[in-house]
Parts: structure tokens; sequence; C-alpha cells
């Protein structure tokens, strides 16, 4: 049998990490393996289908979805097992913008974000929240809208972004009772602990008495406190609500209590239209000038082109006093706000 010749033998193996050292027989870099697709981004997971013609107001609904999906997908994952893209992209909140005007303390923009997301990986027990606000207000738990603003509170107050972590227990006391742990995103982050608790009780068929009590501590202003809301609402009929609105907060803070009360008629006008009306007095015990302000508001809201983003024009004049050698003058407010809904279900 004749030898083979060299040219019919296999060749030697190549030495190890001789590939690696000349870079030959090595995919290049992030190249997959044949049949192998890669791993998508969380940008590329909570994108959303663009149209081919696309209005800018739509592109930036669109953008601040996908931005606020991305960053609770990526929370989620942090407590392990599989990412829950649908109820990633159930995020929803809303988007603020406000502009402001009161005689007594000018002009004042306001730029306010709310978002809520349940966590998956922790059975929806938990969620995140995001938003931008009045710090006070959300520690507090005193979150008033452009519709119920005064011309004097809310406007001289700093907006700060905030996020944390909302609880609530499993079971029927879940309905009732939820728990937060949130912070101020600054350099020297500032913490707060809330612990609510909620019941509506129904009145008759037309009538409802809705109670909050929150309990809470900050680490650096507030101290510990508490706040305790109190509204009765009336329908009138499906086109009109009546509400009486009552809330109070004491803390290590405040002189007293800084209470509220108003008195507000809702009305339902047609193609998704609604007027505001409203009355109100504020103060706080213990101050030296207890009455601080009182006075009246109007408010139309109607969608402005999209079933999603409304306009908020304000109107309203009130007389505001905060120290004792102030005269209590007459202060006109005026201002425009907009609305914009994000989420599967903005309604």
């Amino acid at each position: 049998m004749a030898a083979p010749k060299p040219a019919d033998l296999p060749a030697p193996p190549a030495p190890a990490g001789a590939g690696a050292a000349t870079g030959e027989g090595q995919p290049p870099p992030g190249a997959t393996l044949q049949g192998q697709r890669p791993k998508p981004t969380l940008r590329e997971i909570c994108r959303l289908p663009k149209p081919e013609e696309e209005a800018l107001i739509d592109e930036a609904r669109r953008r601040v979805q996908e931005t606020v999906c991305g960053a609770n997908l990526w929370f989620d994952g942090l407590f392990g097992g599989p990412p829950d893209i649908q109820n990633a992209r159930a995020v929803s909140g809303v988007l603020e913008a406000s502009d402001l005007y009161s005689e007594s303390k000018r002009n004042a923009l306001k730029l306010r974000l709310r978002a809520n997301y349940d966590l998956a990986n922790l059975k929806n027990r938990v969620n995140l929240f995001l938003g931008r606000g009045d710090e006070r207000e959300v520690i507090e738990d005193r979150i008033e809208g452009l519709a119920v603003r005064s011309s004097i509170f809310g406007l001289d107050s700093r907006d700060e972004w905030l996020a944390g972590l909302g609880y609530s227990p499993p079971g029927r006391w879940g309905d009732r009772f939820d728990f937060r742990l949130g912070a101020r995103i600054k350099s020297s982050p500032e913490i707060y602990v809330q612990g609510r608790y909620r019941r509506d009780v129904s009145v008759g068929e037309k009538s409802a008495i809705r109670f909050r009590e929150t309990v809470f501590w900050e680490n650096r202003r507030d101290g510990f406190g508490s706040t305790t809301s109190v509204d009765l609402d009336r329908l009138i009929n499906p086109r009109l609500l009546l509400r009486w609105a009552n809330v109070a907060t004491f803390s290590q803070s405040t002189e007293g209590s800084l209470w509220r009360t108003s008195f507000l008629v809702y009305q339902n006008l047609d193609h998704r239209r609604a007027l505001l009306y409203q009355a109100f007095v504020r103060g706080e015990t213990a101050a030296d000038v207890p009455l601080r302000e009182f006075g009246t508001q109007i408010v139309f809201r109607m969608p402005i082109g999209r079933p999603w983003l409304f306009g908020n024009f304000t109107g309203g004049y009130s007389w505001p006093r905060f120290e004792r050698e102030d005269r209590r003058e007459g202060s006109a407010l005026v201002g425009f706000g907009i609305e914009l809904l994000f989420g599967k279900d903005p309604y």
C-alpha cells in the first residue's frame, strides 16, 4: 500500500490561542453565531410604531412613553425574573406644563410629571413612581392640579424630581392601606416615608364620603407629620357634581395646622369639555395671620386636537395676607396649562 503524500494528510491543529492572537477565524466584534439574534435593548423593546408622517406633539408623546417604559423595565429587572414587556408598555402618567400669573406673586412657569408602574417581578404589589412637582405637596400628600391651585399657594414653591417605591399589602387591606418610600433626586438625597389609609363610604345612591389619612416622615425639613383629607360628594345629575373638600396637615415644620376648605362644582359639558367653579379658604392655625387667603376660581378644560391632550384656562380672584403688617388686598389670577396623557389607557 502506497504511503500517502503530504498533501493528502490532514493539517495539524493550530496551537491554542494562535487564532486569537492573529484575529484569524474569530467573528468580528458585535457579530452573533448563525441562527442567533442579538438581544434587544430596552429602548428597542419599548419602541412604539412610528407613522410615516408624525406631528411634533405626537412624537413628543411617543418619546415620553418610550423613555418611561425603558426606565421602568430596567428597574423591574433589578429584582430578577424575566422582563414583563407587556406590563412595562402599560405604564401611564401625565405630563403637565402651566403658566400662572398672579398680581401678588407675579409669573410662575411649571413643568410637572407623574408616572406609575407596577413591578411584575414583585407580583404587582410594589409600584415604582416617578415625578416632578411641588416636593411638599407630594410628601404631605396634598397634591393639587392646576384646576384647584390658588393665586398664592403653589406659585412660590420649588418643583423637584422625586422617585420611590410604593407597596400595597395583599388581600382586601391592600385596597385601603399603602406605603411609600421616596427621595428627592439631587446631589444630597432627601428621603421621606409615607403610610396612607383610604376609605370611601356611599351614602345613598348619589352621595359619598371619601376619607384619607397620611402619616409621613421627612429627614430634613418636615420631620414627622400627618395629613387628614375628607371630601363629601353629591351627584346632582350626570353632568353636575358638588364637592366639599377639606384637608389639614400638621408637622414639626408648621406652627399649627395648615388647612384648606373649598366648595367645588364640576360641570360636564359636551365633547369632553368641562367647567370647574371653586370657592376656597386657606390658613394655618397658631400663625400670626391664621387666615391666609380666600377667593374664587373658574377653570375651563377642553381637548386640544388629540383625545389625550387637554388645555386648562384659569381665572380667579382672591384676598391673600401672609404677615401681620401686610394689608389684605385683592389679587387676580390668570393661567393656562396643557396636560399630555400617555400610556396604554390615557382615560
